[in-house]
């Protein structure tokens, strides 16, 4: 995902990767954003160093952040809270498992265990690096199984659904 932010006049060119790495004008960062119990408060760490950030939306769509007790004023160009789809790599048999690609926030399942899916359904949605990423089925099954639920975290490379496409387990 592409974006470009403006801080304070200053307009940053940013990608985030589908495997979470971060280029801020094609320079590499390390970069880790938390969100600290729902609020607007975050706890980011910037190449191993530690600052808290608070950002408000303002009415006029621009951000308020503030970095270390420092503010600034952001525009950010395209949507404040990117979408990415990913759909899961289709193995040649056996079920599929839909697994985080990146550590998160689980903030929705959208299937039940034994309900039927096709080829490319949303089944779970995951948060991370302020960024919504979209889990997809790479065929059409039956889910078997499912993660613990909605509202947690999740690590990467954990196990949110197993699809099966033949008829019965």
């Amino acid at each position: 995902m592409r974006y470009q932010v403006t801080i304070e006049g200053r307009t940053f060119d940013i990608e985030v990767t589908t495997d979470g790495q971060v280029w801020v004008n094609n320079q590499p960062l390390d970069v880790d954003l938390e969100s600290i119990d729902g609020l607007p408060l975050y706890s980011l760490l910037v190449d191993h160093r530690s600052y808290e950030a608070h950002v408000e939306k303002e009415e006029n769509g621009d951000q308020r952040v503030v970095v270390a007790g420092r503010p600034y004023r952001a525009t950010m160009q395209g949507e404040t809270q990117p979408s990415v789809k990913v759909t899961q790599v289709q193995q040649d048999e056996g079920p599929s498992e839909i697994s985080a690609p990146l550590p998160g926030w689980l903030v929705e399942l959208r299937v039940t265990e034994g309900e039927s899916v096709g080829e490319g359904d949303v089944v779970a949605v995951l948060e991370s690096m302020k960024m919504h990423i979209e889990l997809r089925t790479a065929r059409a099954g039956v889910v078997r199984s499912l993660a613990t639920g909605a509202g947690r975290e999740v690590t990467q490379g954990e196990i949110l659904a197993v699809i099966d496409d033949s008829p019965s387990m």
